[in-house]
């Protein structure tokens, strides 16, 4: 139906209505000055303020409120009747109460009015939020109660009445545990109930949705659960899509920052391939000895395999910083991936002659994370401790690495003895694409606090102009084990 025929249709209710209301007054003026009954007449004018209350608009109830105490007034004159004491004293009486309830009458009327306009807000609301009310109870039965929103978010026809057994059917299967919590709450009269999990629908899409409810009391003393239902689902669907684009800036950074480490790359597998090709020419000579001798021959041998073993693992580092692989978050001993990124980078450090001082205090300290994600934090951190370094000359260029244990979290200080950097600088350091170099992106330093909050962490600096600056991260500890 178009809202042109509509608003001829609300047009036509109006009329038929407003004739209606003026026979009905007209019979009772009728009736009150022609015909002899003893019938209140007020009785009458109030049961047409009543039903002009529920038909016109305000301005056209007034109009028939006051139509109605003119036409008693009218009437009274009429009859003579305040030739009488006793009639003026009833007509009054009449008048007082044809106007209270017209006050009345008016003050319900303009409350329904705001009420519908608040309702057709809050609906509207609900719909463009994609927020839903739902209702429930479990004291005797199991009864539940939603909104049109709430239908359409669960896709079922708007005449279903809603049950709990309607909920598990749309409810994922992995997340029925959910769910069951959120009942069992109910029936443990929780104060606050608030759960996120996923919807399953006949199709096969996912959709993710929030409730939040708190218990009413009513009168007969049950407890019933009101609150809202929201649809979350976009919202799921952008944070993965910014954690994935996360995930490929970081794997760029990672990329760009094996240019840097290149030589130290080169260095590390230099290094045992050259203690492999001289164990084997020992291994060769100890054999080729008129009386062989086999001992050192082994013992050659097993110094291949070991320096074999060393430079697999580098390779292996080297392409797992430089895939794009999805997160892999499993418990990792912190100190070992800090001891793997100061390997990568020993050549480095050399390069810019800067004397690493290590401490690794976090023995057995275990992390939840990636471990390959971990690296590229502790690798730029390091770059970026060389590069603040490279001007220093009235002093030594140490570059201070402490892994400690503190308050149930691992931490990790990367602090050089650089120029400093000025206190009106830190707090935009790790803003994306804020950079103090002339080559510089400026997403380095951010994509390591998306890293380390991915992680549960926390990451901040601190500087002195002229002394150095400090890098900090802090990850929560998943063990801690003194015996490993």
């Amino acid at each position: 139906m178009s809202i042109t025929q509509r608003c001829k249709q609300l047009l036509l209710s109006d009329a038929l209505a407003f004739l209606a209301a003026i026979a009905a007054g007209s019979m009772i003026f009728i009736t009150n000055s022609y015909l002899d009954l003893d019938i209140a007449p007020t009785l009458f004018y109030i049961t047409l303020v009543f039903m002009s209350a529920n038909i016109f608009s305000v301005p056209v109830f007034l109009t028939v409120a006051l139509s109605c105490i003119a036409m008693l007034s009218a009437s009274f004159v009429v009859e003579e009747g305040y030739r009488d004491h006793r009639l003026i004293a009833g007509f009054v009486r009449c008048l007082i109460a044809l106007t209270t309830i017209t006050l009345l009458a008016l003050r319900s009327k303009r409350a329904t009015d705001r009420l519908r306009r608040k309702e057709a807000l809050f609906l509207g609301a609900q719909k463009l939020s994609h927020t839903g009310s739902i209702g429930f109870t479990f004291d005797d039965k199991e009864t539940v109660w939603w909104s049109d929103e709430t239908t359409r978010i669960f896709e079922y026809p708007m005449d279903v009445t809603p049950t709990t057994t309607m909920i598990r059917a749309r409810t994922h299967p992995e997340d029925l545990s959910i769910v069951e919590s959120v009942f069992e709450q109910a029936a443990r009269k929780e104060n606050l109930i608030e759960v996120e999990h996923r919807l399953l629908m006949p199709d096969g899409r996912i959709k993710h949705v929030q409730m939040i409810a708190n218990p009413l009391s009513n009168q007969g003393g049950r407890l019933e659960y009101v609150g809202a239902l929201m649809d979350v689902t976009a919202s799921r669907q952008s944070e993965e899509a910014l954690f994935h684009s996360q995930a490929k800036l970081a794997h760029v950074t990672r990329v760009t920052s094996m240019g840097e480490l290149a030589a130290s790359i080169a260095h590390e597998i230099n290094q045992p391939l050259a203690a492999v090709i001289t164990s084997g020419e020992s291994c060769k000579r100890w054999i080729n000895r008129p009386e062989p001798n086999l001992e050192e021959a082994r013992r050659s041998l097993d110094r291949i395999i070991q320096n074999s073993t060393r430079a697999s693992k580098v390779i292996a580092c080297i392409r797992a910083l430089s895939r794009q692989s999805d997160v892999q978050r499993k418990a990792e001993v912190f100190d070992e991936i800090v001891s793997d990124s100061l390997t990568l980078m020993q050549h480095d450090t050399a390069n810019h002659q800067v004397r690493p001082n290590v401490h690794l205090g976090a023995a057995g300290a275990y992390v939840k994370g990636d471990r390959v994600q971990l690296q590229q934090v502790i690798i730029n951190l390091i770059i970026n401790a060389c590069q603040a370094m490279t001007n220093v000359h009235d002093r030594a260029r140490t570059l201070r690495i402490h892994t400690s244990v503190q308050d149930h979290e691992v931490v990790l200080e990367v602090a050089d003895t650089g120029t400093g950097i000025a206190e009106d600088i830190l707090p935009s350091l790790f803003d994306p694409f804020f950079t103090t170099k002339h080559n510089g992106l400026g997403m380095g330093l951010s994509i390591c606090r998306s890293i380390i909050e991915f992680h549960g962490g926390r990451i901040w600096v601190s500087s002195t102009v002229g002394v150095g600056t400090q890098f900090l991260f802090a990850i929560p500890l998943t063990a801690l084990r003194h015996d490993q």
